[in-house]
Parts: structure tokens; C-alpha cells; sequence
């Protein structure tokens, strides 16, 4: 009986190298982000795009000091102030205590630190800084007198006075202050003001 020759398969041919997914989410832990190696600490890095118009590029990574520890850029640090300020406005006239201490610490951070170095670098400024610092004084005044009120509607009244005046407040500094800081401050001198306030609501 003859023999049957059985042919030789080609070998299959290599498979492409499988492509790790990327998170495009900055702050999850883990693996590269779409932004580069991450920080010299290896902190996540915000992806290109998720950052509000006029906040800082922060990508560099973090800076940081033997005496505080990390280091936030000044308008990286208000803002989240401003955040945390709006959360506590959100809870209603229960948040009145921990609003005084942020909002005083707040203060002293601008009036001593940040406002001086903008009204230094920008002359068009000083008059936007004169009212923000009178804000300020109103701000001081209206929650004075929601913390003297008992409960009900005058108390109600004078609480949503408060979250009005605030609210301007905030809005005038992210929409003009901010945008006109970031042009005139660079990185290093935000990251030595963020440094300075951090001293300062540290010896309130």
C-alpha cells in the first residue's frame, strides 16, 4: 500500500504585541495615563481637556518642601477653597460654623499673600482688588448677623443674602482675578505664593 505524505503546515504568523488600554481618567492609581509617566512622585497627572478654562497647568507634577510638604499652585489652592466654600453654602445654615473658619482663613490667604502679588504685577488690578477686599468686609458682616439670628426666616433670609454676595464674589475672582493672575504670575512665583498661604492660615 503506498504511503500518503502528509504536508508541512506554514507556521502561523506572530501575533501583533497586545495594546495596553490607558486610562484617560486622571487620579484612579495604576498603570500610564494619557498624559505621560505621571509625577516624580508617580501622583496621577489631569488628563488634557478635564481642567476648567483659566486653571493652572499642573502637569509638571507636584512641587514639594521639607518644612510643608506638597505644594499647591495659589489659584490651585483657591479654587478648591472656592469649592469647598460652595459645598458648606450647599448644606444650608447648618455649615455656618465650619463656613466662618474657611472663609476667615480665606481671607487672610488673599489680603496677605495673593492679592499683593497680583496688585504688584498688574496695575489694571488694583481697583478689582480694592472691591474684592470690601466684598470681603460685606461677606464678614452678613455672616456675623446669620450667626446672631435664631432659627427661622429671618435667619433664612440673611443666610441667602450671604450665598448671593459670595456667590458674585467668587465669580468676579474666577472670571477676571484668576484669568489675569495666571497671565502675569509664573509657575515658580504661584508655587512660592501657594507656600506663603499655607504658612499663613497655619499661624491664624
Amino acid at each position: 500500500m503506498p504511503r500518503t505524505r502528509t504536508r508541512a503546515r506554514p507556521p502561523a504568523p506572530p501575533r501583533p504585541p497586545r495594546r495596553l488600554r490607558r486610562s484617560s481618567i486622571a487620579g484612579t492609581g495604576g498603570g500610564r495615563r494619557n498624559t505621560g509617566r505621571g509625577g516624580p512622585g508617580g501622583e496621577a497627572r489631569p488628563s488634557p481637556g478635564t481642567s476648567p478654562p483659566g486653571a493652572p497647568d499642573l502637569r509638571g507634577g507636584v512641587e514639594a518642601t521639607v518644612t510643608t510638604g506638597p505644594v499647591s499652585d495659589a489659584i490651585e489652592r483657591l479654587q478648591a477653597e472656592h469649592r469647598e466654600i460652595a459645598a458648606l453654602l450647599a448644606r444650608g445654615s447648618a455649615g455656618v460654623p465650619r463656613l466662618a473658619a474657611i472663609l476667615a482663613t480665606h481671607a487672610v490667604e488673599e489680603e496677605e499673600v495673593f492679592y499683593p502679588a497680583v496688585r504688584a504685577a498688574s496695575r489694571e488690578m488694583r481697583p478689582v482688588l480694592a472691591e474684592a477686599m470690601r466684598q470681603h468686609r460685606q461677606i464678614d458682616r452678613l455672616l456675623e448677623e446669620v450667626r446672631a439670628l435664631p432659627a427661622g426666616g429671618a435667619r433664612r433670609a440673611r443666610f441667602a443674602e450671604l450665598c448671593k454676595r459670595i456667590g458674585e464674589h467668587v465669580r468676579q475672582e474666577e472670571s477676571v482675578v484668576f484669568p489675569e493672575a495666571l497671565r502675569r504670575l509664573g509657575r515658580p512665583e504661584r508655587l512660592a505664593l501657594g507656600e506663603r498661604m499655607d504658612l499663613a492660615s497655619q499661624q491664624r
